[in-house]
């Protein structure tokens, strides 16, 4: 009688752990995945704003050379 006690806990223990491996597996690849997915759309946004960034040093690069060229355009309408 106590052996199948212990044997029925054995198999409890053993079933018990199969279930709670597989369960981390699930988690752990789908973590996996939405983390690759988090990634590839977080690549696209700094790709985006490396565009932005260097559409705002052109801007600003024109800017100064608007800067540069607006005194001498004032001074030649007020003469």
């Amino acid at each position: 009688m106590q052996g199948w006690i212990v044997v029925g806990v054995w198999a409890f223990a053993v079933v018990f752990a199969a279930v709670l491996l597989v369960f981390c597996l699930y988690e752990i690849s789908w973590k996996v995945r939405r983390l690759q997915s988090d990634k590839l759309r977080l690549d696209r946004l700094v790709a985006e704003l490396s565009g932005v960034g260097t559409a705002l040093a052109e801007t600003a690069e024109r800017a100064r050379g608007l800067n540069r060229t607006a005194p001498a355009v004032l001074e030649s309408q007020a003469g």
